[in-house]
């Protein structure tokens, strides 16, 4: 199998409670993503690792093969890193898509961009990670005086000459999953492995769910 989406879940969000089971236009956001993980028409198969009954229940619904999730990797002390390895693990592919039930509002024809960056640019990249460019003055804290792209003692700069800051959104992330290991294997991360590219996306596609306020704006 060369090209496989996954949708992780877990039952023990913090932030906001079961938060796969919530709704955005009486859908999960479970079932969203999902959805258009199929929809995309692109991946030789997608599955959905979770830790509930209820998770199992909505991928078999959408007709996706269901996997329980380590103990460890469904609790919060859970690291993206051991959550991309397991699926790489339980599944035999050459890459691997994470389709991240936080961003209801991410475009099938992203998902599909992701998909052409690892599979048609001649292994030029490793892995993929949606983006949003932010032209603004940004701060490590609350009282601006730790500048991240501006300096205290100079005008106010006009944004349109300001440097962008690259922030990774998470909504959709992809590796080659034998570097993934490599890099794994070496340092004990694999995230960032390889030549990394991102895909841009807009305000609203980048916009991720971790809270009740935010499932309330959408």
């Amino acid at each position: 199998m060369k090209n496989l989406a996954f949708v992780p879940v877990r039952s023990g969000s913090t932030r906001l409670k079961l938060k796969a089971l919530s709704k955005v236009q009486n859908q999960t956001l479970l079932s969203i993503a999902l959805k258009k993980a199929i929809k995309s028409n692109i991946f030789d198969k997608v599955v959905c690792i979770g830790d509930r009954k209820e998770f199992k229940e909505i991928a078999l619904e959408n007709g996706i093969e269901y996997y329980d999730r380590k103990p460890l990797n469904a609790s919060s002390n859970a690291k993206s890193d051991e959550v991309v390895l397991e699926a790489i693990e339980k599944t035999n592919s050459k890459n691997i898509f994470w389709i991240n039930i936080t961003h209801p509002f991410t475009q099938i024809s992203t998902i599909q961009k992701a998909f052409e960056i690892l599979n048609f640019y001649n292994g030029k990249f490793d892995s993929v990670f949606t983006s949003h460019d932010w032209i603004g003055h940004a701060s490590y804290n609350e009282n601006l005086d730790q500048p991240i792209n501006y300096k205290l003692d100079d005008s106010f700069a006009q944004t349109q000459f300001m440097k962008k800051i690259v922030l990774l959104t998470y909504g959709i992330m992809a590796w080659d999953t034998n570097s993934f290991i490599s890099r794994y294997e070496r340092l004990g991360a694999g995230m960032l492995n390889g030549k990394p590219q991102t895909i841009n996306v807009s305000r609203l596609e980048s916009i991720c769910i971790k809270y009740q306020e935010d499932l309330d704006m959408v």
